[in-house]
């Protein structure tokens, strides 16, 4: 069963297909050739080997484009509840790890690359040491009144490659603070805006237990338990030392040894 660890979005969006989508693949169009080369230059100063562009995840992110400018949103799900990761599966890309950014109404990605780096949980993406691939679509299209691109960049890592235990998201989403790594996370959305574009933000990460007691028991019923079962065996034993020594004290007030 595939395990999504972390999934991200940065929101511009809509495509049309008619519009000339490109793709990172195979041949780039220039914006997405600089993109990637901008996003690889931020990891290579980093010293995190380079994304490798990948054609069935440019083709996933193709199809998240034409679903977006068909049924006119602009959102992490679509309507019918479909997932970023849902688009990935059905292109055929086998992960281990995978992430979306999404960007629109930028005029160009140098642009576009600076609010993706200034949103904490974007440059995250960007800086995960667990992703090894990215692809990418752009589109040009009408939207909100108005033409212009949208662009969508899905990150993985395909199943069954091997990540060292020290790459964590956590180590990225330090990086993009200035701070030295930390053992934490989050799920969380939340919207960034930009005066020359809109980008909007989602996490996704199954594997993590939520500070949050609801997160918690959602989604680490097991690890409830076993706290439960603590919490119930320290509390009988509390009992048992009360109803102990209250019979001692009452047995000795009985017989003289205290007064009552």
């Amino acid at each position: 069963m595939k395990r999504i660890l972390s999934t991200i979005f940065l929101v511009p969006i809509f495509f049309l297909a008619s519009a000339g989508v490109v793709s990172a693949s195979g041949s780039m169009s220039p914006w997405a050739e600089d993109a990637v080369k901008l996003m690889n230059r931020e990891r290579d100063e980093r010293g995190l080997p380079p994304f490798v562009v990948d054609e069935t995840l440019a083709e996933a992110a193709q199809a998240k484009l034409a679903d977006m400018e068909k049924k006119r949103y602009f959102a992490h799900t679509s309507p019918e509840k479909r997932t970023p990761w849902s688009f990935i599966e059905v292109a055929g890309y086998e992960y281990r790890f995978a992430g979306e950014n999404l960007a629109i109404h930028f005029k160009n990605p140098e642009s576009e690359h600076v609010a993706w780096m200034k949103s904490e949980k974007h440059c995250q993406n960007i800086l995960d040491p667990r992703f090894r691939e990215v692809g990418m679509a752009v589109g040009k299209v009408f939207f909100e009144g108005r033409e212009t691109m949208l662009v969508v960049s899905m990150f993985g890592t395909k199943a069954g490659e091997a990540i060292d235990a020290s790459a964590t998201k956590e180590a990225a989403l330090a990086m993009c603070r200035g701070e030295e790594p930390v053992v934490s996370g989050a799920v969380s959305d939340e919207p960034s805006d930009s005066p020359e574009g809109r980008v909007a933000l989602f996490v996704k990460d199954i594997s993590l237990k939520s500070a949050s007691l609801w997160k918690l028991i959602v989604e680490s019923p097991h690890d409830v338990a076993q706290l439960l079962a603590t919490a119930m065996f320290a509390g009988s034993q509390v009992s048992a030392l009360v109803l102990v020594s209250g019979g001692v004290l009452a047995r000795e007030r009985r017989d003289g040894i205290f007064p009552s």
